[in-house]
């Protein structure tokens, strides 16, 4: 569940600076999922398992956040690949080269860069990750057709994403105590139900796997820091934040807290 994006890119790219300029707001998203969610194993090293690393030597990760998927995943490594990390903020970078390099040496180059021009050579990579963050692009189009530059015929790229049921639970008590939807519309812009067209537009294929699971939430903070990462819901006025706290916690009071949906998975789209 990601904040809405402002009407104009100028607008995106200013609260995204601020939202990214370091993982702290990630993290309280990420902290939700890891201390509630029903299924025990990360959705990091599922979207590992969803690569065909068989022919790979090259990937390109864009929008790595604080480095999460390599991380996770420092002992599945391919052999003798060559993996570039990327990010557009600066900070983000900082702190992913600090979380992945003492577990995986030098095998990883990291770089600054934008995922609408990238400054890489034709047919490049073998496989491009994206997660979570192609629906922040204002010009996805090109980002897309940036994307298919790179990649090599016999590529993939990995999108994870969200669908439209994703944290519905939560989303209807913002909108019955703000009036407003105000937490996601991410997945109107490219998730797993809107992502698909988007990528036939520039990819011969497309394929949707999902990741199995939900949460069980039984305490009020972790949410109220979740809601709190998003800049709209953090402009609310005291009184309404008051409010959003008090439903929380009658809605999370009941016989084993609330029951709310995830809908986490990958597009994959190959050329």
């Amino acid at each position: 569940m990601q904040e809405d994006n402002p009407a104009s890119g100028h607008q995106t790219r200013a609260v995204l600076k601020e939202q990214y300029r370091d993982s702290s707001n990630f993290r309280k998203r990420t902290a939700l999922h890891a201390r509630f969610g029903t299924n025990r194993y990360s959705f990091y090293r599922w979207m590992f398992d969803q690569f065909d690393l068989s022919a790979v030597s090259a990937i390109l990760e864009l929008g790595c956040g604080p480095g999460l998927l390599w991380q996770q995943n420092a002992d599945r490594l391919p052999a003798g690949a060559s993996i570039v990390v990327s990010d557009f903020s600066w900070g983000m970078i900082r702190e992913a080269r600090a979380n992945i390099a003492p577990r995986t040496g030098s095998r990883l180059r990291f770089c600054q860069l934008d995922a609408a021009v990238l400054p890489l050579k034709d047919a490049s990579f073998d496989a491009a990750v994206a997660m979570l963050m192609l629906y922040h692009l204002d010009d996805r189009p090109a980002a897309l057709r940036e994307i298919r530059r790179v990649l090599r015929d016999t590529g993939a790229l990995y999108a994870s994403t969200m669908g439209h049921a994703h944290l519905r639970e939560l989303r209807e008590i913002v909108i019955a105590v703000t009036g407003r939807g105000g937490v996601s519309s991410s997945s109107d812009r490219f998730g797993l139900e809107t992502g698909y067209d988007q990528l036939k537009a520039v990819f011969q294929s497309v394929e949707v796997r999902r990741y199995e699971s939900a949460m069980r939430i039984t305490e009020v903070q972790p949410v109220m820091d979740y809601f709190m990462s998003t800049s709209r819901l953090r402009a609310l006025p005291a009184a309404r934040i008051d409010a959003l706290r008090t439903e929380l916690e009658r809605a999370i009071s009941a016989p084993g807290g609330i029951a709310v949906t995830t809908d986490l998975g990958v597009l994959i789209a190959r050329p």
